[in-house]
């Protein structure tokens, strides 16, 4: 009656924390698979009486029925194999340690047999005190443990709990308990102890790091492809501006065309008609200032000078892009000039005090192109490990970012720095 006593406290321990650290997670059936265990644990404890009661030997039959419960939580829980079996094996280490120390102190202090009915009080006191702080660790890090997909870290990382608990019975004759009053057997015992704690801290680590990588890849991806589609609308808005360039060049030029037409079936009859349509003729701006020779970056700059002009802005250019580059597109090039143009016009917008200006300029040496941009701006700037943040929303700037891509993509890079309040720009690329 003292084995079969000391069977059952060494085995529902070990479903009490197999069902503490799985019975959040998906079940293909909760209850079905509460049933079978308990009536797994049930027959166990049948066939354990029967063995006992006629004098044999049932270890080997508990192993049986251990295999068949790890079989049924592998079948009913949603919980990769190789997560389950690392679960398993720390289970059966934390049940070696605790029934181990019990049978030491048993047969050493009270000289009882390392089965008997001090040993199962012995291991019911441990499990009384170390399950519910085993519990609480658990929890913590059962989320962080069962939901890293790692499947190459799950199939590889059950063989040292496996290793260490084939060592520690192979040596000390742990399952059958028969060294149990040695002092090997205790510092087996408590090494294993040791060992999963080491486990355990180990795992948490890589896991938490593996997270923290996860974590840097997709927001670099998440970079990436906001990147993607801001150079996209870029390309997009390019274009419309290209197009609006050509139709006002148009329209422009049919409208002086227009003009001269009236003013000439005017004739001489009305001079001050005459004369207000030779003034509306000359007030006709022209279509696009030539600020170097590629005709998307002069309706780019275009845009942003008429908007310069509008908000009392000082702007001056010095630029050289030849209209064809082999190595960059024309899109690329937008994405640097109209992201340099637009961040200096809206930091100039938010300037209260003080001159406001961009000074704009690019040289071409052996293939290189090289844009330096000096805005004013108000001074203050928000900087987080290298990065400037957006001052539009709470998150890095998108545009700074995606004229380093650029210009990273075409062997150049880019620098951003603050002097004051004035902001500098360098962007290099090869053309």
């Amino acid at each position: 009656m003292a084995v079969l006593f000391y069977i059952f406290c060494t085995t529902v321990p070990s479903h009490i924390l197999s069902f503490a650290l799985l019975w959040n997670f998906p079940w293909r059936s909760r209850k079905a698979g509460v049933a079978l265990i308990c009536f797994n644990f049930l027959c166990k404890m049948l066939l354990a009486g029967y063995y006992i009661a006629n004098g044999m030997d049932f270890r080997n039959m508990e192993l049986m029925f251990s295999f068949v419960g790890f079989l049924i939580y592998v079948f009913f829980v949603r919980v990769g194999f190789f997560k389950l079996l690392f679960t398993y094996l720390l289970i059966v280490d934390y049940l070696l340690v605790v029934r181990g120390i019990a049978s030491f102190v048993s047969v050493r202090v009270f000289q009882t047999p390392s089965q008997g009915w001090q040993s199962s009080f012995l291991c019911i006191c441990l499990y009384l005190l170390s399950v519910p702080v085993l519990l609480r660790f658990f929890r913590q890090v059962a989320s962080l443990m069962y939901n890293t997909r790692a499947s190459h870290l799950w199939k590889t990382v059950w063989l040292i709990p496996a290793i260490l608990t084939g060592v520690t019975v192979l040596f000390t004759s742990a399952y059958l308990e028969d060294n149990a009053e040695s002092w090997f057997f205790f510092a087996c015992r408590i090494s294993l102890l040791l060992c999963v704690f080491v486990i355990c801290h180990t795992l948490i680590q890589t896991l938490e790091n593996l997270q923290r990588q996860i974590a840097v890849e997709q927001q670099m991806n998440f970079e990436r492809n906001l990147l993607e589609m801001q150079i996209e609308e870029q390309k997009k808005q390019t274009l419309l501006i290209v197009e609006n360039a050509q139709q006002t060049r148009q329209l422009r030029h049919d409208l002086r065309h227009q003009l001269a037409a009236i003013q000439t079936m005017a004739g001489n009859g009305n001079p001050r008609l005459t004369e207000y349509l030779s003034s509306l003729i000359q007030d006709i701006p022209a279509a696009v200032t030539e600020y170097c020779e590629n005709p998307v970056i002069n309706a780019v700059v275009s845009r942003y000078a008429s908007i310069c002009q509008r908000e009392g802005i000082s702007l001056s250019t010095r630029l050289a892009v030849p209209a064809e580059n082999p190595h960059m597109a024309d899109s690329s090039l937008c994405v640097i000039f109209g992201n340099l143009l637009e961040n200096a016009v809206e930091a100039c917008g938010r300037m209260t005090e003080g001159k406001k200006f961009i000074h704009l300029n690019s040289r071409l040496d052996r293939g290189i192109l090289t844009v330096t941009m000096d805005n004013s701006f108000s001074g203050a700037v928000h900087r987080e490990k290298g990065r400037f943040r957006s001052s539009k929303r709470e998150d890095f700037g998108v545009g700074l970012a995606s004229i380093e891509a650029v210009a990273r993509r075409h062997e150049g890079d880019a620098r951003f720095e603050t002097e004051g309040t004035v902001f500098h720009s360098l962007v290099y690329g090869k053309l």
